[in-house]
């Protein structure tokens, strides 16, 4: 069994050029910063700092902090080992952020080269018996290239460590420093799934800070994400820099899996197609779940893994896959998320349900029908606006140096998701919602003031002979205020128009200003009297924080699957071929537009994201098959968009259908 290592990793580097004493002390806080900054992300070893200084031209620190996810002992980081057998005292150091789920034999079978592409056979580590960390693994792989090297040249050196990282399939970053040939060597996966910046601009001349994630004193506008599938070499000595693209090294099976489709006609090949991505999600699946590791805190009743879920196509196969290779005495966390205006809601416990927390929850009841023998454990993130504000600064630096409002509210929900925390579900709550939804199916006549709040009501708006002061509910003589009232109603037919929304957003939604003012004085006045009635809220529910380490989630489903909107526009535009063009866009751009934001912010918490979808042999698979294979956007939204994924649903027992909820 192998031990994957969840790290923060840094390094801090300066030129040993006479400075002020005030720059050295600068360089220190320069140095506890940056531990400090990657604590959170490795809990359980506490941020080590391994420094290596030649006094004539360099001064390095390496940070890594250490989550334990896999074996009986953390392993400390850097991990140091010998790269020259003339000089034992020469040390090579590695921080290594991530996970090995796969590697290439040495001797490989290059069916192709093309675009740098080499297919060979690959060993599971997810089956193997032996005990041994996959950092120690990645430092003996590195160690044999940079000794194959020895006695040629520093660019054969460069060459053979980015071949050496090309044979390692997981999400990863890392830093290592080979003292022989006074080198820093750096780079992400080929997908860029864990961060890794990168801050050459310091008012301290000569210094460079490489990171998983930002500090205080570095200003966020200096900091760049490294680009990914590339192995950067620094030179310590003259401090430039160079770059070698790592090769990509494919799974045989899947060149195999895609000639076995060629040869079947159109229906056959959409079934095969189907089969062949349900084999492969589930292999992702099972290397990211299977022994998940507990917490020191963890209890029998706590899970190891969660899924990110939002009850969409994505996550629902997510969790079913891993129902699959959890073991069945272990629960699973389903994490929602949905945020409310506390002053809004009057500051109760009573939390609106959001379309998706709605979803959610319908998905989540089908699971427990689908697969009763799990304790599946939902777990409601209910998050008031003010606690967002709380944690709004530190939210922000996280993300850094992306500071978009997009970027800035998908990492909210993904860091509050992290955390874990908000209550357990109970199954009155989800009979109330699948029996609120399927009235508001079976009798359209409850939905007109909704219908109405959303798109202005044409029939008030237009009613002149009416007077202002009548009631526009038609048979109601009552006066209605003049201005103020949303509803152009009395007070009476007001809370009338009011309830199906407010029992829309939760019952407690404050809809028309000046009818609510009106009722906020009663209970004011009720409070100064002592007879505030009870409040109605989710008190029964069970206050929990998931444990799991392990959160599992659905990026990159929609970018090769055609599941956005913009991708139906692309295909009505310019047809499928614009689509596949599209697509490959939307994989290459991954890196900077998501991942390295959601490592961040998932990793703030010591837990680990792993994302399915984008296993390196899936990845394959998608980009060589038809795109007319993946969707069919001829079908309507909700059918043709992911096409494949929603076949793979149904293959595996999973009602597609129930998880779009229509208002």
């Amino acid at each position: 069994m192998f031990w994957y290592i969840m790290c923060g990793i840094g390094l801090l580097c300066h030129n040993n050029k006479p400075c002020e004493d005030n720059n050295h002390v600068a360089i220190l806080e320069l140095n506890r910063q940056l531990s400090q900054s990657l604590s959170n992300r490795g809990p359980d070893v506490p941020c080590k700092q391994y420094h290596v200084q030649n006094y004539q031209e360099y001064n390095i620190t390496l940070h890594a902090s250490v989550l334990h996810m896999r074996g009986n002992q953390p392993l400390a980081q850097p991990v140091l080992f010998s790269a020259s057998s003339s000089d034992d005292d020469q040390k090579s150091a590695l921080c290594w952020n991530g996970e090995c789920y796969t590697y290439t034999e040495e001797e490989t079978n290059e069916c192709s080269t093309n675009n740098n592409l080499i297919y060979a056979n690959m060993v599971e580590l997810v089956s193997m018996e032996e005990q041994q960390s996959d950092t120690i693994l990645i430092s003996n792989i590195l160690q044999n290239a940079i000794n194959q090297s020895q006695n040629i040249d520093n660019n054969h050196e460069h060459d053979a460590i980015a071949k050496a990282i090309g044979r390692i399939h997981g999400e990863f970053a890392f830093i290592l420093y080979v003292p022989s040939s006074r080198s820093i060597y750096y780079g992400r996966d080929c997908l860029g799934r864990r961060s890794l910046l990168i801050n050459k601009s310091i008012a301290i001349n000569g210094i460079t800070a490489i990171s998983s994630v930002t500090f205080d004193s570095m200003k966020n506008n200096t900091w760049e994400e490294v680009s990914p599938g590339i192995v950067y070499r620094l030179d310590l000595c003259t401090n430039e820099q160079s770059s070698i693209p790592i090769p990509r090294n494919i799974n045989m099976n899947i060149q195999r899996l895609v000639s076995d489709m060629s040869i079947k006609d159109t229906n056959e090949s959409l079934d095969a197609a189907a089969n062949n991505l349900l084999q492969l999600l589930d292999k992702s699946v099972q290397r990211r779940v299977m022994h998940a590791p507990p917490s020191k805190s963890q209890s029998a009743t706590d899970a190891s893994v969660a899924v990110l879920f939002s009850g969409g196509i994505d996550s629902v196969v997510l969790a079913a896959l891993s129902h699959r290779h959890v073991p069945h005495n272990q629960p699973i966390d389903l994490i929602n998320v949905s945020f409310y205006n506390d002053k809004t809601n009057g500051g109760n416990n009573n939390i609106p349900n959001s379309p998706d927390r709605l979803a959610a929850i319908l998905s989540y009841h089908e699971m427990l029908l689908r697969f009763p023998e799990r304790n599946w454990r939902f777990i409601a993130v209910d998050v008031p606006y003010q606690e967002v504000l709380d944690h709004e600064k530190h939210i922000r630096q996280l993300i850094s140096p992306l500071e978009s409002t997009m970027d800035y509210n998908i990492s909210t929900a993904f860091w509050f998701a992290a955390r874990g925390k908000g209550r357990l579900l109970d199954m009155d709550e989800v009979e109330n919602v699948r029996r609120s939804l399927d009235e508001k199916k079976e009798d359209t006549s409850s939905q007109e003031p909704l219908l109405r709040f959303a798109n202005g009501d044409q029939s008030i708006n237009n009613k002149k002979e009416i007077s202002k002061q009548t009631c526009i509910r038609p048979g109601c003589t009552r006066l209605a205020p003049v201005s103020g009232c949303l509803f152009h109603a009395c007070k009476f037919c007001c809370c009338k128009y009011q309830n199906p929304i407010s029992s829309y957003l939760g019952r407690n939604a404050m809809i028309c200003p000046i009818h609510n003012n009106d009722n906020k004085d009663i209970k004011e006045k009720k409070k100064k009297r002592g007879k505030v009635p009870k409040q109605e809220g989710p008190d029964k529910s069970i206050t929990t924080t998931s444990q799991a380490k392990i959160l599992l989630s659905g990026v990159g489903a929609d970018e090769q699957m055609a599941g956005y909107g913009r991708h139906r526009t692309t295909y009505q535009r310019s047809g499928y071929d614009a689509l596949r063009e599209e697509l490959q866009m939307e994989v290459d751009r991954l890196w900077i537009r998501n991942l390295g934001r959601d490592d961040r912010c998932l990793s703030d918490h010591g837990k680990e994201a792993r994302f399915p979808y984008l296993d390196e042999d899936l990845v394959a698979f998608l980009e060589a098959i038809p795109v007319d294979q993946k969707c069919n956007l001829d079908l309507p939204p909700g059918e043709g968009d992911k096409l494949i994924l929603r076949k793979v649903a149904r293959m595996i027992g999973v009602e597609v259908s129930i998880y779009s909820v229509q208002y």
